[in-house]
């Protein structure tokens, strides 16, 4: 679900930037802008989910609780 959802996000700015080509050239430039701060401020939680799964799994793998609760309350 999480993969459609990004999917459909994705075309919603690509048919924002086709409709602004059709305005002006400001109008294109702040869709460029907004695009590239909303993409920014997306990938950087998701790039801390990532790490986050990445070293829960190693953890529980290694059967540390202790250590599952650590890295859940600092990454929380």
């Amino acid at each position: 679900m999480g993969l459609l959802m990004g999917f459909w996000g994705w075309i919603g700015f690509d048919i924002f930037t086709l409709i602004a080509s059709y305005l002006s050239s400001v109008a294109i430039s702040a869709q460029t802008i907004m695009r590239t701060l909303g993409l920014l401020t997306f990938m950087i939680p998701v790039g801390q989910a990532m790490a986050t799964n990445v070293l829960l799994g190693q953890e529980i793998g290694k059967g540390r609780a202790y250590m599952v609760s650590y890295y859940y309350k600092m990454s929380f």
